[in-house]
């Protein structure tokens, strides 16, 4: 939705923004200790989160008291969330007792218990999870890492498959991912990453290895347009839209409407404002009385 904006704090809330009125919209206090990540689905109709108390929660911020729980993971680092809402599924990484770095699978309508949990290795950084629902691959980069592994994922079990993994002599101090719109079509590099070092920000491209300079449509199907499918207010009275999506073609994407964005005035120019007014009604009132006293 447009201008909608989610925020977690360390008060143990997870809050609403409309940032186009610069207003809070919702506020929920469902978490007993700090929370750790939180994410949205595609369409903007559920909130995951994962908080310090080891369990992972699924709601309708809009609904906030209707809320689906899970044990995540025993051990007491932080875990992470990303949805997979192609394979209609939730995914989180962790930490169990022993230190161990894990992923676990949820159903997000069955939240009793994991679909799956597995091993990754037993490092001391926290993972940071990335996923991509047009190739539905899981990456996953930890701090101090020197290594992005990749997954795949699919609708049965075991749900998800190590594919391989990028391997530098370096450590990455932080991991994101560019917008699947960046991608070079013609190299057939289906994402590209930006690691964070120490003192700069190494790119990371992942590609197919093909030979074709053909459009490989199989691994290019439309993606997220980056223009919203709903305005605010619609969010707020309870609507979902899915995203709206282009063709990654080159040539073929259609030009997506221009969004303005109108903000309302900052505190600070609303204030000046109203110390100019009052001056200048101090002046009319001076000029008023001066007339009547003739």
């Amino acid at each position: 939705a447009n201008n909608i904006l989610g925020t977690c704090s360390y008060d143990h809330t997870v809050k609403v923004w409309d940032i186009e009125k610069q207003a809070e919209i919702l506020s929920m206090d469902k978490h007993p200790d700090a929370i750790q990540s939180f994410a949205w689905n595609v369409n903007g109709s559920r909130l995951a989160t994962t908080c310090k108390d080891k369990v992972v929660r699924v709601y309708d911020p809009r609904q906030s008291d209707s809320v689906l729980s899970a044990p995540a993971f025993e051990g007491g680092k932080p875990a992470r969330v990303v949805w997979m809402d192609n394979h209609q599924k939730l995914g989180c990484v962790g930490f169990s007792k022993t230190s161990m770095r894990q992923y676990a699978i949820y159903d997000p309508k069955m939240m009793d218990k994991p679909l799956a949990v597995s091993d990754i290795d037993q490092s001391a950084g926290v993972m940071m999870p990335f996923y991509d629902p047009d190739n539905s691959i899981l990456y996953v980069g930890g701090k101090g890492d020197g290594n992005v592994r990749y997954f795949e994922v699919v609708n049965e079990a075991p749900y998800i498959y190590f594919l391989s993994e990028f391997r530098s002599s370096e450590s990455q101090k932080g991991l994101a991912f560019m917008p699947k719109v960046s991608v070079d079509v013609h190299k057939c590099e289906i994402a590209r990453a930006l690691r964070l070092m120490k003192d700069y920000v190494q790119p990371v491209s992942f590609q197919v290895p093909r030979k074709s300079d053909l459009f490989q449509e199989d691994i290019y199907p439309e993606t997220y347009a980056g223009a919203p499918a709903l305005d605010a207010d619609a969010w707020v009275e309870g609507k979902d839209a899915d995203p709206i999506l282009r063709s990654m073609k080159p040539g073929a994407a259609s030009e997506t409407a221009k969004i303005e964005f109108k903000a309302k005035k900052s505190r600070a120019e609303l204030e000046t404002e109203l110390q100019t007014a009052n001056a200048r009604i101090a002046e009319l009132e001076a000029e008023l009385a001066k007339l009547k006293a003739q």
